[in-house]
């Protein structure tokens, strides 16, 4: 016995023309001097040179933004397309490319931060107290600055009028990144003194939330100069232990579940990992497939991702008889058909 189906078919294209994205790993490795781009898999994809610098950052137009004393844009391609240095910047030890399009950068040999903006010119500078050495420095949304003094065992939040309006106090911070909820996530490494070799996630009143690593953790959570770190949106933290030459992937339970290694990484200071569209095989059109599914009446169809989205009157009537449908990414068709079993 034969039986008519009626359905909505909701013919997606295939992975060959689906978006389909990986994770990628950029790292400012010291002992190399580059820049190095590779797969979770360690799979090297791509490396510039950076000298010995500590920092690196992604632009949302691919390019990347580092520091070989300088402060350079370098494009895919490996063109230096903007660069400031000398007599303005000294020593970039960390650079932050700022939504107005100017640049924040933390000068070692003058102590200082300062936005910079496309044409060279600074806007505003900050000299950090006591002369201190830094590590990273991050502009928040709110136009705060986390600084990471680190030769003086603190970070600091300065506002744009250069007041500092919180501080916490741990051995050599390398990275301070402030948290949705408004708690700060800090690495401590090693240096001026102490060692702290843990990650540890504090309030706003300084109360620590969450440890991982230090003297008296586990075995298992022991951290070998903990420096970079990337938080991914559910919580997951990427954290690279410089002298150990890997990245360890920690779950928000504070269980290590995978660890990172590639032949282009040897001393990872700052890393940001990223996910990145795949390339599609070259075989799949760019924007629609055909798919032959046999014989059926076209029944209507619905347009998502158009601007008026609706589907088409239901045709049971006179339906025209197809044997291929050319069908948009997300687009959907229903079809009326002969099924050749009797559904048991």
């Amino acid at each position: 016995m034969l039986r008519i189906f009626l359905g909505a078919l909701l013919l997606l294209v295939s992975s060959a023309n689906s978006v389909q994205a990986e994770k990628v790993i950029y790292a400012a490795d010291h002992n190399t001097g580059k820049v190095v781009k590779f797969k979770e898999d360690g799979t090297p994809l791509w490396e510039f040179p950076n000298r010995s610098a500590h920092d690196v950052q992604v632009l949302a137009n691919g390019n990347i933004l580092i520091n070989p004393r300088s402060v350079q844009e370098v494009s895919p391609e490996k063109e230096i397309v903007w660069e400031v240095g000398p007599p303005l910047v000294m020593h970039a030890e960390a650079c932050q490319r700022l939504p107005n399009g100017n640049t924040m950068i933390a000068d070692n040999a003058t102590h200082t931060v300062m936005d910079i903006t496309p044409d060279k010119k600074v806007v505003w500078k900050y000299d950090v107290p006591g002369g201190a050495n830094m590590r990273m420095v991050r502009r928040l949304e709110n136009g705060n600055t986390l600084i990471c003094a680190s030769s003086s065992n603190v970070v600091l939040e300065v506002n744009p009028q250069k007041k500092i309006v919180w501080k916490y106090e741990l051995p050599f911070p390398y990275l301070a990144e402030r948290l949705e909820n408004g708690d700060t996530l800090i690495s401590s490494g090693d240096g001026a003194g102490q060692r702290g070799y843990f990650l540890i996630r504090v309030d706003k009143d300084g109360n620590s939330v969450w440890q991982y690593g230090g003297e008296n953790a586990p075995k298992e959570e022991q951290l070998n100069w903990p420096s970079g770190f990337s938080r991914q949106a559910d919580g997951t933290i990427y954290v690279s232990e410089c002298r150990s030459a890997l990245i360890r992937v920690i779950s928000p339970d504070r269980k290590t579940f995978r660890i990172i290694k590639s032949p282009a990484m040897e001393h990872a200071a700052t890393i940001v990992v990223v996910d990145e569209e795949k390339d599609q095989p070259a075989s799949a059109p760019p924007e629609d497939q055909s798919r032959a599914v046999h014989v059926f009446d076209f029944i209507a169809a619905s347009f998502p991702g158009h601007p008026d989205g609706h589907p088409t009157e239901i045709n049971l009537q006179n339906p025209p008889l197809k044997d291929t449908i050319t069908v948009a990414a997300k687009d959907a068709m229903v079809v009326q058909f002969d099924a050749g079993n009797p559904g048991k």
